[in-house]
């Protein structure tokens, strides 16, 4: 699963660096060769081969682009942190803290 995957997200640069079919645009490789390659290195139960297939999917999900954003400042005169009184608007909430008494209801 993993190779596929590798295989899908990365066609175009398989097809650039790893197939060898190339120069036969007949065969319609399409970087199928190095797919059956990684294939055969996951079946097989050597384990430096196994960790060579894990490297390739770990190398699938490298970040191709990254920006770093060092030049962020505010500005504190921009802001304004005075409060001004609005006689238009009226606070008509009232909160009354009274506990009323209850009574579950008698079966």
């Amino acid at each position: 699963m993993g190779q596929y995957s590798y295989y899908q997200l990365n066609i175009d640069y398989i097809i650039e660096t790893y197939c060898v079919n190339k120069d036969k645009p007949v065969l319609q490789c399409n970087g199928k060769c190095h797919l059956s390659k990684q294939l055969d290195l996951a079946s097989t139960t050597d384990s430096e081969s196994n960790e060579g297939a894990i490297n390739l999917v770990s190398e699938s999900f490298f970040p191709v682009y990254f920006q770093s954003n060092d030049n962020v400042t505010f500005n504190d005169s921009n802001f304004s942190f005075k409060s001004t009184f609005n006689h238009y608007y009226l606070n008509r909430y009232i909160f009354e803290n009274k506990k009323r008494l209850f009574r579950p209801p008698i079966s």
